[in-house]
């Protein structure tokens, strides 16, 4: 279930509306949408609100829900693409399902499915899902053929989300749908787990560098690279990892002042590592000032900016306007983040942190501070 964000006096959308809300974005089948249309598809999924302010609150709160569940990608909070009455509603938001090309229904009859999935011909023929359904069961089959007779690693979800869709945020989408459950999928036949990363700090050592990271799966997978490492005596490298939490990072920092009262770690420095995208690099230099400002020791973490520099990326940019990336590739430069960063903003493409998954991250030695 979606966490529900409280509005005041007014009852937040129930599960059933959120859901029709999100089946009517996706039937657009528009990769984009624009607030007016936005607003059309809320009426329809809402009508008992429809054109009032409490409606306005409610989708409000809806679409917050769907980002956090990967169905929608909402701009930057702090660009200009965003209204300017309350509360704030996008001018624009995009639809990461509706990016691909449509294709006709799939045949279950077609597809040879390997023997973990064996009940899933039968299921699409009685249940008849939607295409979204039967093209991600198309997907994650053939991940799973192609990596039949080897023995696969676990990851953290996110990782192999982009393994098996090149989209992060696949995986967590689907959980709550028919393709999970008993008799199913689960996250163990994708040899993955959902990441821990709730209480946001991973105590390391007892002092040294501490380590920013934007995404809560590379949070879950530096953390355990750094435990494993530690297992066998190697040195840390860094005291803790915390996880940013991409915009609220910089909101972090009161609580990075009194780190060593509030953790037990002594911090000597501060290092950020995000994704390589206009939000993720804006975030990246929010933090970074914000923290510089309270007076601590703070920059990128500039390997692991580097290695995410070089992977492959996961499609087009759609996270800021051309003002807001003239920006990032600004602050990029001012940050000294490496020259591949700026290149990839102006190839307006998007690469996400989770590229850098747990068995990269497994081997410290490239991506930590030496000791």
């Amino acid at each position: 279930m979606i966490a529900v964000t409280a509005l005041p006096d007014i009852d937040a959308a129930a599960d059933d509306i959120i859901e029709a809300f999100a089946a009517l974005l996706a039937e657009t089948g528009r990769p984009l949408l624009d607030l007016p249309d936005l607003l059309a598809a809320w009426d329809a999924a809402d009508p008992g609100w429809a054109g009032t302010g409490a409606g306005r609150l409610r989708l409000s709160d809806a679409l917050d829900r769907l980002e956090a569940a990967g169905v929608v990608e909402l701009p930057s909070r702090r660009g200009a693409r965003w209204e300017s009455a309350l509360p704030r509603l996008p001018l624009r938001i995009a639809i990461p399902a509706n990016r691909r090309m449509p294709a006709r229904a799939l045949d279950p009859a077609g597809e040879p499915w390997v023997p973990a999935l064996a009940w899933a011909g039968a299921w699409i023929r009685g249940a008849r899902p939607p295409q979204r359904l039967r093209l991600a069961l198309a997907a994650i089959n053939r991940w799973l053929a192609s990596t039949m007779g080897r023995a696969v690693p676990a990851v953290c979800r996110e990782e192999r989300s982009l393994d098996i869709f090149d989209d992060e945020k696949m995986l967590a989408s689907l959980a709550g749908t028919a393709l999970f459950g008993a008799g199913r999928l689960t996250l163990d036949v994708l040899a993955c787990e959902a990441p821990v990363g709730g209480i946001r700090v991973a105590r390391v050592a007892d002092a040294g560098p501490v380590l920013i990271l934007e995404n809560k799966a590379t949070f879950d997978s530096a953390w355990r690279g750094l435990r494993a490492s530690m297992a066998v005596g190697a040195p840390p490298g860094y005291a803790a990892v915390v996880f940013g939490g991409g915009d609220q990072a910089a909101s972090l920092v009161a609580d990075l002042v009194v780190f060593e009262a509030l953790v037990g770690v002594r911090p000597s420095r501060f290092e950020y590592a995000g994704d390589i995208d206009v939000a993720g690099v804006s975030a990246a230099a929010a933090f970074i000032d914000t923290a510089r400002s309270a007076g601590l020791r703070a920059g990128p973490a500039l390997p692991l900016w580097q290695a995410l520099g070089a992977a492959t990326p996961a499609g087009e940019d759609l996270t800021g306007d051309p003002r807001e990336r003239r920006a990032a590739v600004d602050a990029a430069s001012r940050l000294g983040l490496p020259d591949v960063v700026a290149e990839r903003l102006k190839e307006r493409v998007r690469v996400p942190q989770e590229r850098l998954d747990r068995t990269r991250l497994a081997d410290v030695s490239w991506w930590t501070p030496s000791a």
